[in-house]
């Protein structure tokens, strides 16, 4: 049994208990205690067998096939299948009462026709069942948007790592054309984030540590590429190294700052990042100068747009991000609470 099934399995166990146990404390005080246990063990078996049964089929595929009928035929099948088991379970401790096995109560007493037996618990079991499916039901679909989510962000995470692939081995292919010796090297120390890049895509999480690291590295590779045409100032502010992450993260950032900086003989341009992590507060600030000439407008790139969606996929509201532009410099502010 998966993770999945373990924890619907509890669910189910957990419920039926409860609702046994009220149904032990409405009993017959009178009642002799080891009638009332086997009565609260027989009572619980029969719901949670049938719950079994019905379960795999009556929640999941319902969801899924996103059709009402099925549900509420297999609901009310599920529940006359109940009234059936709980009319026998109390024909069962009237035999044990007539035959003295058990002392006389209610049982004895009370025991009604089939038909009549039915209506009687019909109206409760029908409660009771409502109440289970609403949890049941509540479950599976948060099962399915997790799901959905983990699809999501493997088809995200797809797209981050070719888009910073594109751009690094796009600067390779001018920078052949004009030094090999740099490009070459160049090439080494890129193989170092190369590797990072490929490696956690295999995973949905990532240390801290690591993921800063893979930054520092894709920082150096541009300040060797750039020499002395850019001044990059980075502080970086880690407390703890181990907290996982979701990798490649912040990258776009600091991929646009590189991309969108402005360069010109006359007028050195400049990246400042900021990196802090203190408990569980992440905060990422990245300014760069950008160039005061008009230039043609552009759609926003895929990186940002796929950043803000993992952003919301992971953290929810627990993320601020903001972007704030001049004619002269642009910001970016990313703050987490994980």
């Amino acid at each position: 049994m998966n993770k999945e099934g373990r924890k619907r399995s509890v669910i189910i166990i957990t419920y039926w208990l409860g609702i046994s146990l009220l149904v032990w404390f409405s009993r017959d005080k009178e009642m002799p205690f080891l009638e009332r246990l086997f009565s609260f063990l027989a009572f619980a078996t029969i719901y949670i067998v049938i719950s079994f049964c019905f379960s795999k089929t009556l929640f999941r595929k319902t969801l899924q096939n996103r059709k009402t009928l099925p549900l509420v035929v297999k609901f009310f099948l599920m529940s006359s299948c109940m009234a059936v088991g709980l009319h026998f379970m109390d024909k069962f401790f009237c035999f044990l009462e007539q035959t003295g096995i058990f002392q006389s109560t209610y049982y004895l007493d009370e025991t009604l026709p089939f038909m009549g037996g039915i209506r009687d618990v019909f109206p409760s079991v029908v409660g009771s069942n409502l109440i289970f499916c609403v949890i049941l039901l509540y479950y599976e679909y948060s099962l399915l948007q997790q799901s959905n989510l983990e699809a999501q962000l493997k088809v995200l995470h797809a797209q981050v790592n070719p888009h910073s692939m594109f751009n690094v081995l796009n600067y390779l292919y001018v920078l052949i054309q004009k030094d090999t010796e740099l490009a070459s090297a160049l090439l080494l120390k890129y193989s170092d984030t190369l590797r990072y890049q490929l490696y956690s895509a295999k995973s949905d999480l990532a240390k801290l540590g690591q993921e800063v690291q893979y930054l520092k590295d894709f920082i150096d590779v541009e300040k060797f590429r750039w020499e002395d045409k850019l001044d990059v100032r980075c502080t970086w502010q880690i407390e703890d190294g181990n907290m996982d992450i979701p990798p490649l993260l912040f990258i776009p950032f600091i991929e646009n700052a590189f991309k969108h900086v402005s360069r010109s003989e006359s007028n050195k341009g400049y990246i400042d990042i900021r990196f802090m992590q203190k408990g569980s507060f992440i905060m990422l600030e990245v300014e760069n100068s950008k160039s005061n000439k008009p230039t043609k407008k552009k759609t926003t790139g895929i990186g940002l747009e796929n950043i803000k969606a993992r952003l919301d996929i992971h953290y929810g509201r627990r993320y601020n991000l903001a972007i704030k532009e001049t004619d002269d410099v642009y910001l970016s502010v990313l703050k987490i609470f994980t």
